[in-house]
């Protein structure tokens, strides 16, 4: 055991060093943790050395209602605020192709819009050498109003794949 202590010597010096480093530098930050965690506590004895027990334990009270209501207020407005979120538009297909056999590019599209309640809208515009259409298709509940052409089915399945389902 000595012959591998003293083979080795220098290299179980630096790793000494290395891991005392380390503990110094963890204890520092330990240290700051542990007085940043303590200032709360400092500022409620100050507030009862000066305010004797009884206005204190009223004042931390009003403190933890004042809280109760900051946290009751946030979460109603978290709750509207995921409610709208339901209704909007978060999945999203689009589907390039040629309409016509004389107009390359990929100039027409299918796109389609969903809400993650499967609610959205299918939108075709067809590009012709000489003039464009555009379409229209609502969906509620994942149905939509009239039959699919590939294109805007390819368009509908991609929409729901990025909403997850």
């Amino acid at each position: 055991m000595s012959g591998f202590i003293s083979s080795n010597s220098s290299l179980l010096i630096s790793i000494s060093i290395i891991i005392g480093i380390a503990a110094f530098s963890l204890s520092i930050v330990l240290l700051i943790n542990v007085r940043r965690m303590r200032k709360p506590f400092i500022a409620m004895a100050q507030l009862h050395e000066d305010n004797g027990t009884e206005e204190a334990l009223i004042e931390l009270m009003k403190g933890v209602g004042e809280n109760r209501d900051y946290i009751r207020e946030y979460a109603d407005r978290q709750g509207e605020i995921l409610e709208r979120l339901d209704n909007c538009y978060s999945g999203m297909g689009i589907v390039r192709y040629n309409a016509f056999e004389d107009i390359g590019g990929n100039q027409s599209y299918s796109v389609c819009l969903l809400s993650p309640r499967k609610n959205g809208i299918i939108l075709s515009n067809l590009v012709a050498r000489d003039s464009t259409r555009g379409y229209s298709i609502e969906i509620n509940n994942g149905n939509p109003s009239r039959e699919l052409s590939n294109e805007e089915t390819e368009s509908f399945k991609n929409a729901l794949g990025s909403i997850g389902f």
